[in-house]
């Protein structure tokens, strides 16, 4: 909230026309007083905002050690940031001293002294001649919403990177502590340094919108990150693009590269995760363009590698891996070349058995490392460790295996599994499942292999294959067909080994799938098939779709009724130029407001009302669409008929209520309207495509009318739909919603917007027939990914 509150104030009107600037601190950081009182020279209460920018402008090193006059209290705003404090002790040994103490004076408009200047021209510091001695006590690091403070008089120094942003709120507050003279510390045999307060143009206004603007892309980051240790991946790419559409040239992030190379790294991460290793190897790619040896580039050899592993590139692997742990070893990063050392022992177990002895010693050493990073106090990978132990003792089960130590296998496996049951990764658990049961069942405890092959509600050892395939998975998971494992289960996202196959595009991954659940369902596989692989590929057409052509424009959106007419462009031509697609979802379709009056009833989609927005020209489309949600109240006998009474209640209904929405929308032209109805825009013969269409079409709607009655909300089909425009509402500010209600015991109606609070839900809500629930639960599935958030 205080954020919110001065973020505004930097950026009106009022605060430019009061003159408030800028100015370089010797420090390097930028800093504009927000609050300032100041008596007879002595800071009495001071507020300012600081920010490191990544200009690689850190001041001068040899007088970053300082003190303040007053107590000071930091709010971290966006970045990070490590506060060094230090003992100094008085010496009058020149050889003992590290530092000379100096005064500080500032210069103004007006004069040059010791007193503090809110809006300095420059500042001096000046050899006073004592000498001192300096000694390093703790070093803390600050991430955005921590907060520190340092004592009137007390030495430190902040370390920021210098390629990235790092902003804080400070307080100087004497009441708390205050002290006159608080020196600066620097050589001992320098007379004096003047740091110019020149801000090289930068404003306050662009400060503010900077630190905004990393804020939001490191909470989309840290967003990512918390659903990728879930394994919720079709959230987390949704996150780290939200974050890469935010380093665009209109992004407003600073100029450095790396917020956009992290993004692209974690997005090359997260498709490998999905198995689309060509889309992965591009991003990463990209992530690595021009960036020197530093701890991301050896992270993102290492993803590089893993990636060229699973492509059964071997030798690109082995060479990723090895430049990753000499840089690693350069560097002293004990975590990177512990991930580089089991992943060079798995590149060597698949290469030759004759490597397996140097594999194993490799997995033991990586083993070792996990654990020594697992046991530092303070260690910020704790969690990360505990992975590469489980993946370490996994593999080492596997060359166990190969080298026909069956209990050793056993054993060093089941390590494996109590070691990851600690992780919140099921992925990872997923995996060492896989080479438990597998040691069982090459032991002949077949029975006991099928309960880890097996375990119900969450992530299989073979939907953990399917997600990440490559030649030695494919082995793994013939194996598991031939040992019976279920392969129709459902994991925490509602998917099954058949999505993640049929997602990541391998066809020989996917025909393994296909064959165990044949085996599976016997003399029902030929129905149960056709309609596991129609939904699959719903899915993964509806992911790519979603997060590859429409959520970027959504993302780009400002408030505007244009803006939906560029999305439903992007729709219709992402549809045409892909012809998967274009068989699994309907184009949008209208009917114009004009022909809807003139017909007299509720149009169906064979009547010859229906329009094809893709073969409309530009210039004749319609300028907005309205989404009608309705309730079908026909009887059973008439349900094939149409969804109205034999009075066309709901007709006539839609009619008044589109009147009152015009009636408020003057700017709305009734003959440049369309209406979206599902009776008239989902083709009753064939309705899946348009069905599966449903969100993706609502989300190309201007606005949505719900017409209310006491059973709308009751109806699961009415639900859904109310749910994706108040995801779309919160997530965008695009999309309008309008309720028309009955007025108790008359008449009338009347419209209003619908509350933004509302939740809907589909659990438990009717439907007219249970075989659409199934339908249902998807639709709700894939809902939630339209948000922003």
């Amino acid at each position: 909230m205080a954020w919110d509150m001065i973020r505004g104030a930097l950026l009106s009107d009022l605060f430019r026309n009061f003159n408030v600037r800028a100015s370089r601190s010797a420090q390097g950081f930028l800093s504009v007083p927000l609050c300032s009182i100041v008596q007879n020279g002595n800071i009495e209460e001071l507020f300012r905002l600081h920010v490191w920018l990544p200009d690689r402008q850190r001041g001068i090193p040899e007088f970053a050690v300082h003190s303040h006059q007053p107590f000071g209290q930091s709010w971290i705003l966006a970045g990070t940031g490590v506060d060094h404090s230090y003992d100094v002790h008085p010496t009058t040994d020149y050889a003992a001293a590290t530092h000379a103490e100096y005064r500080l004076v500032w210069q103004d408009a007006k004069s040059t002294d010791k007193s503090y200047k809110t809006y300095q021209i420059s500042s001096t510091v000046e050899n006073t001649g004592n000498l001192v001695r300096v000694t390093a006590t703790s070093s803390n690091r600050h991430t955005r919403n921590m907060s520190y403070s340092i004592p009137a008089a007390a030495f430190h120094r902040t370390e920021v990177a210098p390629d990235t942003l790092h902003a804080t709120l400070f307080f100087f507050d004497a009441s708390r502590g205050f002290v006159k003279d608080a020196p600066v510390l620097g050589p001992k045999e320098l007379g004096s340094s003047t740091q110019q307060r020149d801000p090289g143009g930068v404003t306050p206004a662009a400060l503010a919108t900077m630190v905004d603007t990393v804020r939001s892309w490191e909470m989309l980051m840290e967003q990512g990150e918390q659903h990728a240790q879930h394994a919720e991946w079709e959230h987390a790419l949704r996150s780290f693009s939200h974050a890469l559409s935010l380093c665009s040239p209109v992004g407003c992030l600073p100029e450095s590269g790396n917020y956009k190379n992290i993004a692209l790294g974690k997005l090359g991460y997260t498709n490998r995760r999905f198995g689309r290793y060509d889309k992965a190897e591009e991003y990463l790619k990209s992530a690595m363009n021009g960036i020197g040896s530093t701890p991301l580039h050896v992270e993102l050899l290492g993803e590089m590698g893993v990636v060229y592993r699973h492509m059964n590139r071997l030798d690109d692997a082995k060479r990723e891996f090895e430049t990753q742990y000499n840089i690693a070893g350069e560097l002293k990063l004990e975590h990177a070349m512990c991930r580089s050392l089991g992943n060079l022992a798995m590149v060597n177990y698949q290469l030759s058995k004759n490597l397996l002895p140097l594999a194993i010693d490799q997995l033991k050493e990586r083993i070792r490392l996990a654990r020594s990073i697992k046991a530092s106090v303070g260690s910020g990978e704790k969690g990360q460790a505990i992975v590469w132990e489980t993946v370490g003792l996994s593999r080492l089960s596997l060359c166990y295996t190969a080298c026909g130590f069956a209990n050793d296998a056993i054993a060093t496996a089941l390590e494996s599994l109590t070691v990851a049951l600690g992780t919140k990764d099921p992925t990872v658990v997923a995996m060492s499942r896989l080479f438990y049961g597998r040691a069982l069942y090459l032991s002949g405890q077949r029975e006991e292999a099928l309960q880890q092959f097996n375990p119900i509600g969450t992530c299989t050892p073979a939907m953990a294959l399917c997600k990440e395939p490559s030649n030695e998975h494919l082995g793994y998971l013939k194996e598991l067909v031939e040992a019976d494992a279920d392969m129709d289960l459902i994991d925490e996202q509602g998917y099954s080994a058949l999505d993640y196959a049929v997602f990541c595009g391998n066809k020989e991954t996917e025909e393994v799938v296909l064959n165990g659940l044949r085996r599976q369902f016997r003399e029902k596989a030929h129905d149960l098939l056709s309609q596991r692989q129609r939904e699959a590929r719903v899915r993964k057409c509806y992911r790519e779709l979603f997060q590859e052509a429409l959520r970027p424009v959504l993302l780009e959106g400002t408030n505007g009724v244009g803006h939906l007419q560029h999305l439903r462009r992007v729709y219709a031509a992402s549809l045409a130029a892909d012809e998967e697609k274009i068989k699994v979802f309907d184009g949008l379709k209208f009917v114009w407001y004009r022909d809807f009056v003139r017909n007299g009833q509720l149009p169906r989609s064979n009547h010859g009302l229906t329009q094809n927005y893709r073969n409309t020209e530009p210039e004749c489309a319609p300028d907005y669409i309205v989404f009608i949600s309705y309730r079908w109240i026909s009887g059973d006998q008439a349900w094939v008929a149409s969804p109205d009474d034999t009075n066309h209640t709901q007709y006539h209904r839609m009619i008044r209520a589109i009147e009152a929405f015009l009636e408020t929308h003057e700017y709305i032209d009734p003959q440049k309207l369309g209406i979206w109805l599902d009776w008239a825009c989902i083709d009753q013969d064939n309705p899946l495509p348009g069905i599966a269409a449903l969100p993706l079409n609502l989300a190309q709607c201007d606005a949505v009318i719900s017409l209310l009655d006491s059973s709308y909300h009751s109806r699961a089909w009415c639900s859904v739909e109310v749910m994706i425009i108040q995801i779309l509402r919160r997530s965008y500010q695009l999309h309008s919603w309008y309720e028309h209600t009955p007025i108790e015991n008359t008449k009338h109606w009347t419209m209003n917007e619908g509350p933004l609070e509302f939740e809907s839900s589909v659990a438990g809500k009717q439907l007219s027939s249970e075989q659409d629930r199934p339908m249902i639960l998807f639709l709700e599935r894939q809902a939630r990914l339209l948000g922003r958030n």
